[in-house]
């Protein structure tokens, strides 16, 4: 009888173990390499700007295609293209690093799985929210960013998304003083290389 209880404590311990170290490996796989919980020096903190800087460089050398759309004020306009330069092309995304002498009393920031997210604290910094999503591999998979610029001549709001391999996307709501607010929308659909 004694040998019967052992083996079910053994059983039912390596099961425990098991199931916990399963947890503990998929939280890790999951963790992304900025998710600190309390960044304090902006070496700590997801550069967008080397991100970006290495997406243009990719890019450049893929030289994909693009189905472009623009869309301004419900005018509509979609092509097939090359982008020459896609350091400008994806200049709005890379203007929007807070990595450079980040200071955490601006922002509030969650690392959760997969998610690293920074949010304003203060309603008059330009970037409101940055989001990064990486995948298993650490890999970055999405990024959102809100913008908003405020003075006494323009309100301007940008939602930008950039999916890695995929999709990158600007919406932009401008409101100049003493003209009609106008909102465009651009949109880069990245196309498979026909192998």
């Amino acid at each position: 009888m004694y040998w019967y209880q052992n083996k079910n404590l053994l059983k039912n311990s390596s099961r425990a173990l098991s199931l916990f170290l399963g947890s503990a490996l998929l939280f890790w796989s999951c963790g992304s390499p900025s998710a600190t919980k309390n960044p304090q020096k902006s070496s700590d903190i997801f550069s967008v700007d080397s991100f970006f800087t290495a997406e243009v460089n990719r890019l450049q050398q893929l030289n994909p295609s693009v189905l472009k759309s623009v869309n301004k004020d419900g005018e509509k306009e979609q092509k097939e293209l090359k982008i020459s330069n896609w350091k400008n092309e994806l200049s709005a995304f890379q203007a929007a690093d807070i990595s450079k002498n980040f200071d955490p009393s601006l922002y509030d920031v969650k690392a959760i799985d997969c998610v690293t997210e920074f949010t304003a604290k203060k309603k008059d910094l330009q970037i409101q929210k940055l989001r990064i999503e990486f995948d298993r591999n650490e890999k970055v998979k999405h990024i959102h960013i809100d913008k908003k610029i405020t003075n006494t001549l323009y309100d301007s709001q940008e939602k930008l998304d950039y999916y890695s391999d995929s999709l990158y996307r600007i919406i932009k709501l401008q409101d100049v003083q003493g003209l009609d607010a106008n909102q465009y929308e651009i949109v880069g659909k990245l196309i498979p290389s026909k192998k």
